[in-house]
């Protein structure tokens, strides 16, 4: 809830802002998501009993439309809609039972963000920037998958956060900028939830071997990630 309001606050201290140079700009972006130690955006690992469970972020990734209006020399306001799939890797291994085994599954979400751009121009065409804001983020479903072996031995359930998730954003780049050719962006970014988006419950039941039948294992799925930002703004 604290996250819903800060979002309806900031976005309507944005929008109202005024200026005599503000402008709008329309443009589009693709951004890869890099697994990462920092920030806990990379593998995670947890054992019971002889059972030993990674969970392993694969290549993903986000793209979307963003919306810029600027508000003077200084500051814009970026907002737009993103469309986010997020792949992962969940392995099993039992030496004691010779249990070896993995299944993948993704994880889709749609990303409404608002932010605030502070930029300075290095040269002509050149703008260096920062930004920070936060957004909100619907989980389309739950997820259901098995294991690749030839079984249905091993399998997982991941139930999203009801309701969705409120993150905090980051992000820091550079643009090059022509009036006839558009505005053409690089930089990196931060999306770091203020807590875990979902559960993951891995589940093994051979008929003769039996894990997390209770569920009582689990991991918490986190939200966090960076990604490299790629973006390009239509000419006016």
């Amino acid at each position: 809830m604290k996250g819903k309001i800060l979002f309806i606050l900031f976005f309507y201290f944005a929008f109202n802002a005024k200026s005599q140079e503000s402008r709008t700009t329309f443009g589009l972006q693709y951004k890869p998501i890099i697994p990462t130690a920092y920030f806990n955006a990379s593998d995670l690992s947890k054992s019971s009993a002889s059972y030993t469970f990674n969970l392993e972020p694969k290549y993903s990734n986000s793209f979307g439309m963003v919306i810029r209006h600027q508000i003077n020399k200084t500051f814009s306001v970026e907002s737009g809609l993103n469309y986010t799939q997020r792949n992962f890797k969940l392995s099993i291994i039992n030496n004691d039972s010779n249990i070896s085994n993995f299944t993948t599954f993704g994880m889709r979400s749609y990303e409404f963000p608002i932010q605030l751009l502070i930029y300075v121009r290095a040269s002509e065409n050149w703008y260096l920037n920062i930004a920070f804001g936060i957004s909100h983020n619907v989980l389309a479903s739950d997820i259901f998958s098995y294991g690749e072996e030839k079984n249905d031995f091993f399998f997982q359930n991941t139930y999203r956060k009801s309701g969705g998730y409120s993150a905090l954003l980051a992000n820091v780049g550079m643009e090059y900028r022509t009036e006839s050719k558009g505005y053409y962006y690089f930089g990196t970014s931060l999306h770091r939830p203020w807590g875990a988006i979902g559960v993951i419950y891995p589940e093994y039941d051979d008929k003769t071997n039996t894990f997390n039948e209770d569920k009582e294992f689990y991991f918490d799925m986190l939200g966090n990630f960076v990604t490299i930002d790629f973006r390009y703004f239509f000419a006016e």
